[in-house]
């Protein structure tokens, strides 16, 4: 048996949809998608906004059938891998998902639900309200946090105003996991559902015609970039800092807020 985590986003129905704690839940088949199965919380994946998030046990194969379809599902998967390809667990307990973005987490999931039910007139007010300062000192708390990191001198020299992730700098990709990811990918989501195409262009110097996102989704986006690093790791930003990153707060509260 393996213990570990899964997490489930809202918008993409799978075996775990509607599960509670004390469950057994089974793949309709031994065929993919399986249940993904992370041995600890860095190793979750959050690819949509919100989800819920499990702690569940694997269930053992009951058949020799059922164990070779185990095999197969993990062939290509390294012995190292921080993760489990699975047909059956039980649901030992659910856990708030906003632990996965760190100590902080529950504070960067809020940030996250302001960008999921961004509207336009929102994005200006962030836009209006972010502190000029903003750039330089959410790049001084990156190069904070990678002073701190086992392989972190290397990224140092570089600009980090606009960096959501750095990858192979240490344990997990940033102060607060995978939470800035998550967080830009809900913006431009709200935006293009709000504005449409309006809110894009099309960078001209890209030869695959990449989408670049306007503003003020852009800067909003930046704002709340910026509350979600002092609020997620308040340990890597000054007094000082910390008030220019939250300069956006109020509007932040704000937000519309989910009924879910």
């Amino acid at each position: 048996m393996v213990e570990g985590f899964v997490y489930v986003s809202d918008d993409r129905p799978g075996p775990l949809t509607g599960a509670r704690a004390g469950e057994r839940v089974k793949t309709p088949s031994w065929d993919p998608p399986w249940i993904v199965l992370a041995h600890h919380l860095d190793a979750v994946i959050v690819p949509r906004w919100p989800g819920r998030l499990f702690r569940v046990r694997s269930v053992p194969p009951s058949s020799d059938e059922e164990r070779i379809a185990l095999a197969r599902a993990a062939a290509g998967v390294k012995a190292d891998a921080s993760y489990t390809r699975v047909f059956a667990v039980d649901v030992v307990a659910e856990l708030r998902p906003g632990i996965l973005f760190g100590p902080n987490g529950d504070a960067v999931a809020e940030v996250l639900e302001c960008a999921r039910l961004l509207t336009e007139p929102v994005a200006y007010e962030l836009t209006a309200a972010r502190h000029p300062s903003a750039d330089q000192a959410y790049s001084r708390a990156w190069q904070r946090w990678l002073s701190e990191q086992p392989n972190g001198a290397q990224y140092r020299s570089s600009d980090h105003s606009n960096v959501l992730a750095t990858p192979g700098a240490g344990p997990v990709s940033s102060p607060i996991r995978c939470g800035f990811t998550v967080l830009w990918t809900r913006v431009v989501d709200s935006a293009r559902q709000r504005a449409g195409s309006a809110a894009f262009t099309i960078d001209a110097e890209d030869e695959e015609d990449e989408e670049v996102l306007l503003d003020p989704w852009t800067t909003a986006a930046s704002a709340l970039l910026d509350a979600a690093m002092a609020l997620g790791a308040p340990d890597l930003v000054d007094p000082a800092d910390a008030a220019v990153l939250t300069a956006a707060r109020g509007v932040i509260a704000r937000c519309p807020r989910s009924t879910r």
